[in-house]
């Protein structure tokens, strides 16, 4: 059987689909998402990856306490019922001026 890999850019995912259909993230079925994309081909066990960007805690907030809590839950939930593999990294401020 064909076999295939699922990579999912989780920060580009959101903000140019699930924002936009108004789906939170842990609300999103990610596993039926990956059977969609494999087709008839198989996922191998450790198979799908899920790539973002880390939420910075900024002067204990009430705003970005409540998004790493959220992405901490995202984080769990693909892990326990999916066996994704979570690749992170923090997210930088642009420098560049958007026109």
């Amino acid at each position: 059987m064909e076999r295939v890999n699922i990579f999912i850019d989780g920060s580009n995912f959101y903000h140019l689909i699930l924002k936009k259909i108004d789906v939170k993230e842990p609300n999103f079925d990610f596993e039926k998402f990956a059977k969609f994309l494999s087709g008839d081909r198989q996922i191998p066990e450790k198979g799908k990856y899920f790539y973002t960007g880390t939420v910075r805690e900024k002067d204990k907030r009430h705003k970005t306490s409540k998004a790493i809590s959220n992405q901490n839950i995202l984080f769990s939930k693909l892990i326990s019922t999916g066996n994704w593999n979570i690749r992170t990294s923090k997210l930088r401020t642009r420098l560049e001026k958007l026109k």
